[in-house]
């Protein structure tokens, strides 16, 4: 479909669009107008998908826009002004602003909602409510897919034509945490110290009922006393007390929603998988597509799916339980120069569980040689789990490189990562869980290292038991994030910075996966 100088102009957020943008969209359309109702767009960093996916929207007027993290929610409405709304503990209560909205008194009791007056009516003067409304009543809302996936259960969504899933590639993962709770000593005994998790030696079937029907009515019943509690205090100086009970309430609301959400799949015969160890206890949804056909289709008859690491389509198509008839597949090449952009394969040995001891002081060697070439440059270092990254740090303790490294983790995560972006020292960042989400532009990094291939954990129940239906599964995962590794240090076309692939297993995943990885991506590796 050709659209007119007219219309696109009329639809298109800005005066010029990028190269290729306009035919990415006309393809969308000619996709959607042709009859298909799920269109998968795999086009890498500097396409420019939110712009596409705004300009979409606008060509069918009202669109769900859905992403995965806050900081692309602000992306949206920054640079497109698209309304959003959080999750209420980011509003601050307008009663006392010791309090954020989550533990305000509105949720527990109507009569005491926030208002004010405004040409002599009283309205709502809750940040959070005037936030959701003013985004679920705009004809294009700004979501994260916890929220929206929670707000399916209120009845509060209407349909929309269009829902745009932005960074698509954690959808299914988005929809499995809707139905996974993780119970550990410390969370039983804030609810009740004389609980105690199963017995490991109890069937899967047993755990589950002591989930929904044991622990749910212990949780239930402090919940109401809590609830009875919170609306006696009416003396809302007292915030310490208040916010201590307040706090307790809302952990409570959330585990009832999750054991809801398992109890209502495990009657469908959904598959839970149930993992124990000495001092925890998870029960996690082994997939997802039930979760999208009940939640996600009931509100749009047409969806967008926008991800730079949609590698296996026909995997993404079979995880979300798609109609391969329904689907329109689109991708595109990178538009930056390949030089910019160049990934080194330089092994030291095998990362692998059994031979990682017998690498790990090369892989330090290498890392400090790399640091000290590039002494005056910020960068990052993927390490795949935090014990490699500790015994990094701690193996380049004798280097004056070490004061460098700074690893964002836990409560001072946010603090670190501040320090990072506004420091004009030359810091590396070293972290397993930076794979995503992560913007480091220009000078916020000329360097990235990565130390293993990103293999998911076969220790882990739910990985393993995936993995035994379909190796191209476990394949494709390893592939996609190790794309999305390489991604976070080039973002423009003028962006630069150099990659390092340390591990020699990477040899094998490459020759596996010659049809998984785009040429694009193929292009930029260098071997030795």
């Amino acid at each position: 479909m050709k659209l007119s100088d007219t219309k696109f102009k009329e639809i298109f957020p800005f005066n010029n669009p990028r190269s290729g943008q306009k035919e990415l969209i006309e393809k969308i359309i000619s996709a959607y107008e042709s009859g298909k109702k799920y269109v998968i767009l795999n086009a890498p960093t500097g396409t420019g998908k939110s712009v596409i996916g705004y300009t979409i929207a606008k060509y069918f007027e009202s669109a769900y826009i859905l992403t995965s993290q806050k900081v692309l929610q602000e992306q949206y409405y920054n640079d497109l002004s698209i309304p959003l709304v959080l999750g209420r503990n980011n509003y601050t209560c307008q009663k006392n602003s010791a309090l954020t909205c989550e533990m305000g008194e509105c949720f527990r009791n109507s009569k005491k909602m926030c208002k004010k007056t405004v040409n002599g009516k009283s309205v709502i003067a809750c940040p959070y409510l005037v936030a959701r409304d003013n985004c679920l009543m705009s004809p294009f809302s700004n979501l994260n897919y916890s929220y929206f996936l929670a707000m399916t259960e209120l009845e509060m969504l209407s349909k929309k034509n269009l829902i745009i899933a932005d960074e698509c590639h954690n959808l299914e993962n988005e929809l499995i945490k809707k139905c996974t709770i993780k119970i550990d000593d410390a969370l039983l005994k804030y609810i009740n110290k004389k609980l105690t998790l199963p017995i490991p030696s109890a069937t899967s079937a047993a755990k589950c009922k002591w989930l929904i029907v044991d622990l749910n009515e212990e949780i239930r019943s402090e919940f109401l006393y809590l609830k009875g509690k919170l609306n006696k205090l009416k003396d809302l100086k007292s915030t310490r007390e208040y916010k201590k009970i307040a706090t307790k309430h809302s952990v409570f609301e959330k585990l009832i929603i999750s054991i809801n959400s398992i109890k209502l799949q495990l009657e469908k015969n959904e598959k839970i998988i149930v993992t124990q160890d000495k001092d925890f206890i998870e029960f996690k949804m082994l997939h997802g597509k039930n979760i999208f056909k009940e939640t996600l289709e009931k509100f749009s008859d047409r969806f967008l799916f926008m991800s730079a690491s949609i590698l296996n389509y026909k995997c993404f198509i079979n995880d979300l339980g798609l109609n391969p008839l329904d689907v329109e597949y689109i991708e595109c090449d990178s538009q930056f120069p390949v030089e910019n952009r160049l990934i080194h394969y330089t092994p030291v040995g095998s990362m692998s569980f059994r031979s990682k001891n017998e690498t790990m002081p090369k892989l330090i060697k290498k890392i400090d040689q790399l640091l000290k070439a590039n002494k005056n440059v910020k960068g990052i270092i993927h390490t795949g789990n935090y014990d490699i990254a500790e015994k990094i740090i701690q193996g380049l303790s004798f280097s004056d490189q070490s004061s460098r490294l700074l690893m964002p983790r836990g409560k001072e995560r946010q603090t670190i990562l501040d320090i990072f972006y506004t420091s004009s020292k030359p810091y590396v960042l070293i972290s397993p869980s930076l794979t995503e989400g992560i913007d480091l532009k220009e000078d916020l990094s000329r360097l990235c290292i990565i130390c293993k291939v990103p293999y998911a954990n076969l220790m882990d129940k739910w990985t393993k038991t995936r993995m035994s239906e379909s190796q191209e599964w476990y394949i494709n995962l390893a592939c996609m994030t190790l794309v999305q590794m390489t991604g976070r240090s080039i973002r423009s076309e003028t962006d630069f910075a150099t990659t390092y692939i340390l591990d020699s297993d990477f040899l094998n995943l490459a020759k596996n996966s010659t049809k998984i990885f785009p040429k694009w991506w193929q292009e930029s590796v260098v071997t030795y």
